[in-house]
């Protein structure tokens, strides 16, 4: 009875102690779900036509690495990472409340259930191999602190935040779950089921091949080695087969993936060599980590080393070293075998991204997930010798067991801190890319990135300092020129925007991005014909880029050539038939009708909500402000609480100058959702707009009236702004700044003569102003060409 008990007692502790783990697990990442896409997550799911259509799975195995990025350079063969992402679009578009494939929290949702079950078959793993070497009825216990600690790992943030390094999870995921079924069913082994996740975890991520390694490591430390001398030598010969066959099927399934891997896909610049002497400092770097998870940063500003005659590579070899010997002194004795095991885990994980193949980055944080399984496992076998050598102290003295429980709760406490702090910092683009301006401030892209966070927010001037920043460390960097050209394209100066461009195309011509940029420019700017030229340069680099086949489209809809239309609506459809844009593009050129008649004619042949939703934004779009708010007003006789409609009405009357109802239509729109950044942005612009309104009607200085007038620029009231400037004219007749804002805010209407006129008057009284000649010359060609 009393041994019942004891047994009852163990489970009901052990299930306790799991929901304990597992509720830290879930605190720990309490604020992860409302995080955003970031990084690498643009183009493989953002940008990704494959993922919109589940039913694309099929040719996520059979395209190749196509289908894993719109980035020719970033296409990699992970077929199971894409399938899991159609899978997470696919729920988002259906059960989210916008109905959007991109709601951010279905990922994270699967995300989290895949990183639960990891720590649930970590457990198994872990637990088998310590009643392998030492059987003890507390390795339960130390198995389960080892799974809770690698989930609460501050280091694994880097991970479970970035939803694209789900490759990472799945394929550690795909080898544990290799593992177990190879621990637990010994007797199903020459079937070889354990090689299903193998093969799923090959197909997740390349790394994953190093479970061929690691079970012929484990097989040999803790199978082999305890065999008699005798018993030895009668397996050897089977077990030599039987590697060699697993050796073979790791090299097959390599060049498999290799061979699918898109030959467009750029690992590296980095020297070979270069690269090779800078990792043993990095590896450094991660074990270290592993300890004190410092400086962990989502893009270093690590480099490589020029040569040996670096004390960082010495360092890094003094390591290695250190590390061999102990691997030596541990791996013949059974009982050390667990230390062994998990050094060769930390190395070899490591083997495909930090040796002889060179990567774009020399480090990244989220690499260190897999090895860390490794030493997770090292560490803990550790601490549960010396747990065990003091247990009789720990079951009689009260200090003993306060002391172990205290440094249980600080060690689990400190890294959950740890992880709630790196999910805080991934929560937005503004608040990661800060973080890593700071921590890598040499690094050129992450100032560039954190640039463009500020100038989404509107702050040019800010942009432009980190900009400048980053061209210090990054001066032949295509992006940064492109981003310095919008960042001036919105600031009014479209001679320097021009410049910039020009460099962006200069340094990255064969990038098929630089001319999708560029040519989004000069749509914007109704510059069709140069618009459809860098679309199809764009094209030739990218053959599969849909959105500057999407740019493409537009701009011949705009122009109305119908037969170039249809040519590209063809293209898309071949590859995505059920691709919504193309589709609607095709009834737009094989009925050769405008946009906006197409869409009366939806709604007469279907009227509805979505209908009346499609007629409103084509009435905005072709500037009917009043019909644009009455067919969003019919959208909601059908749906009362329509996002959409509100968000028209919105945005109609905010051109419109009817603040209050504009405010009173996005205060509507939020209680619907929320969360709906277009409706928080149109209401922004409601109030916002409504206050410059009021200080341009109780302003009467006429250099802040002309600051005024740059700011109705900015927000595309070329009206207002020359209202504003005619303002301070009457303040300060003959003022060229203010000339040149009416000039270039009718250069924006496309009101070429009023332009001219006002272009000239700005140059009369600036003679050798070199803005205004530029504003001057734009306007009478655009006057000329219109002639």
């Amino acid at each position: 009875m009393l041994k019942k008990k004891i047994v009852m007692y163990r489970k009901l502790s052990l299930i306790l102690s799991a929901l304990v783990g597992l509720l830290l697990v879930l605190f720990s990442y309490q604020h992860l779900y409302d995080n955003e896409f970031h990084f690498d997550d643009s183009h493989t799911i953002q940008d990704n036509p494959y993922v919109r259509d589940i039913s694309n799975i099929p040719k996520f195995f059979t395209l190749g690495s196509v289908t894993f990025s719109s980035l020719p350079t970033n296409q990699v063969y992970r077929p199971i990472v894409t399938s899991s992402i159609a899978i997470d679009y696919y729920l988002s578009k259906k059960y989210s409340k916008t109905k959007n494939g991109y709601d951010v929290h279905f990922y994270h949702y699967s995300m989290m259930l895949t990183y639960i079950l990891l720590l649930a078959l970590l457990f198994a793993f872990f637990l088998k191999i310590f009643d392998t070497v030492r059987p003890h009825d507390w390795n339960v216990y130390f198995a389960l602190f080892a799974a809770i600690f690698f989930g609460v790992h501050t280091v694994n943030a880097e991970t479970i935040n970035y939803i694209i390094s789900r490759s990472d999870l799945l394929s550690t995921f795909f080898v544990i779950a290799a593992f177990d079924t190879y621990l637990y069913f010994p007797k199903a082994r020459k079937w070889g089921f354990f090689l299903l996740f193998f093969v799923l975890g090959v197909f997740t991520k390349l790394t994953a091949a190093m479970f061929i390694p690691l079970l012929l490591t484990y097989y040999y430390l803790f199978e082999y080695l305890p065999l008699g001398n005798v018993e030895r030598k009668q397996r050897l010969r089977r077990i030599l087969v039987q590697a060699s066959l697993l050796v073979l099927l790791m090299l097959l399934l390599v060049v498999f993936v290799l061979k699918m891997q898109s030959d467009t896909f750029v690992p590296s610049n980095h020297s070979r060599w270069q690269y090779l002497i800078t990792m043993p400092f990095v590896l450094l770097h991660y074990f270290i980590s592993f300890f004190y998870p410092y400086n962990l940063s989502a893009d270093t500003d690590w480099t490589v080393i020029d040569s040996i005659i670096n004390w960082r590579f010495f360092v890094g070899i003094s390591f290695i070293g250190f590390m061999l010997w102990a691997l030596y002194k541990t791996y013949r004795k059974r009982l050390w075998a667990p230390v062994s095991f998990g050094i060769v885990w930390f190395f070899v994980a490591l083997a495909p991204t930090s040796s002889f193949i060179p990567l774009a980055e020399v480090l990244n944080d989220h690499r260190m997930f897999y090895p860390f399984v490794g030493l997770t496992f090292a560490v803990v076998y550790l601490l549960s010798i010396w747990i065990v050598k003091k247990e009789y102290y720990i079951r009689q003295s009260v200090s003993y067991q306060l002391g172990l429980g205290l440094f249980i709760v600080v060690v689990l406490g400190l890294h959950s801190y740890g992880v709630r702090r790196r999910t805080a910092v991934w929560d937005n683009g503004k608040s990661l890319w800060y973080d890593v301006s700071i921590k890598s401030p040499k690094n050129g892209r992450g100032l560039m990135n954190y640039g463009l966070q500020l100038m989404s927010d509107g702050d040019y001037n800010g942009a432009m300092k980190y900009y400048k920043k980053a061209l210090k460390y990054s001066p032949y960097y295509p992006y940064l020129f492109t981003n310095i050209a919008l960042c001036n394209s919105f600031m009014l100066q479209n001679a320097e925007a021009e410049k910039y461009f020009k460099l962006s195309l200069k340094y990255g011509y064969y990038s098929h991005k630089t001319h999708y940029y560029y040519g989004s420019y000069l749509l914007d700017n109704k510059r069709y014909g140069e618009a459809i030229k860098e679309f199809n340069i764009s094209l030739e680099m990218a053959p599969k880029y849909i959105y500057s086949q999407y740019k493409l489209m537009q701009a011949y809809a705009a122009i109305e050539d119908w037969e170039k239309l249809k040519k590209v609506v063809a293209l898309v459809q071949k590859d995505f038939p059920n691709d919504v844009t193309a589709s609607y593009y095709a009834q737009l050129s094989y009925g050769k009708m405008t946009k906006l008649q197409l869409a009366k004619q939806q709604v007469k042949n279907f009227p509805g909500a979505a209908s009346y939703i499609e007629l409103s934004l084509q009435y905005y779009r072709a500037n009917k402000y009043d019909s644009s708010i009455y067919a969003a007003t019919k959208a909601l006789k059908y749906k009362s609480e329509n996002l959409l409609a509100y968000n028209n009405i919105c945005a109609a009357n905010n051109v419109l100058g009817n603040w209050d109802a504009a405010i009173a239509a996005g205060e509507q729109a939020l209680t619907i959702d929320p969360k709906n950044q277009l409706a928080k942005n149109n209401l922004a612009i409601s109030h916002k707009r409504k206050k410059l309104q009021q200080q341009l009607d109780n302003e009467n200085n006429a250099d802040k009236l002309i600051d005024l007038s740059l700011q109705f620029y900015k927000e595309r009231m070329y009206n207002r702004c020359v209202e504003a400037c005619r303002k301070a004219l009457l303040v300060k007749p003959g003022n060229a700044l203010a000339y040149n804002n009416i000039c270039s805010a009718y250069n924006a209407m496309g009101e070429w003569d009023k332009a001219v006129i006002a272009g000239k008057k700005a140059v009369k009284y600036a003679p050798t102003w070199q803005r205004a000649k530029n504003n001057l010359s734009y306007a009478q060609i655009k006057l000329k060409e219109g002639q």
